[in-house]
């Protein structure tokens, strides 16, 4: 082998190595590229899971709190129609005609009517305003995600 010969050899021998060196950069550089750009992405996703879960959580209290409420309402509800229940018996045993117990009776049957449905408007404006109250962020929400997919 020529002098000339073993020059050429080692100058394609540095150029394959500097272009090795080169090329094992350029691809460490884009792995770590990548996974920033993978980490950016976990973050944020964990971002957005973390609250979301908050957001539910709330919403769930709100929803307990709200179911907790109206069942203090028929409890509540329930009471006072035990309450007119034993007064109306006690006005009618103390009737002293038919006709007095049988006022006593429509008495008690029309207040408790009248009793029942502002209960049951009540109840119902109280069940309405607490899933509204529930829901109403998981739409806007909703329509927060659809106009920035849009």
């Amino acid at each position: 082998m020529t002098t000339t010969n073993t020059a050429a050899l080692d100058n394609v021998i540095e150029h394959a190595t500097e272009t090795t060196k080169a090329a094992g950069e350029r691809v460490r550089e884009f792995a770590q590229a990548g996974v920033r750009k993978a980490t950016e992405g976990f973050e944020q996703i964990s971002k957005a899971a973390q609250t979301a879960s908050e957001e539910l959580n709330g919403q769930l209290n709100q929803a307990r709190e709200g179911a907790t409420k109206a069942s203090l309402k028929l409890l509540e509800a329930a009471k006072e129609d035990a309450d007119a229940g034993f007064a109306a018996m006690r006005d009618l045993l103390a009737a002293k005609s038919p006709i007095e117990a049988f006022d006593v009776s429509a008495k008690y049957w029309r207040g408790r009517l009248e009793t029942r449905m502002a209960q049951a408007q009540d109840l119902g404006a109280l069940v309405r305003k607490t899933a509204d109250d529930v829901v109403r962020p998981v739409q806007e929400r909703i329509e927060k995600f659809t106009k920035i997919a849009a």
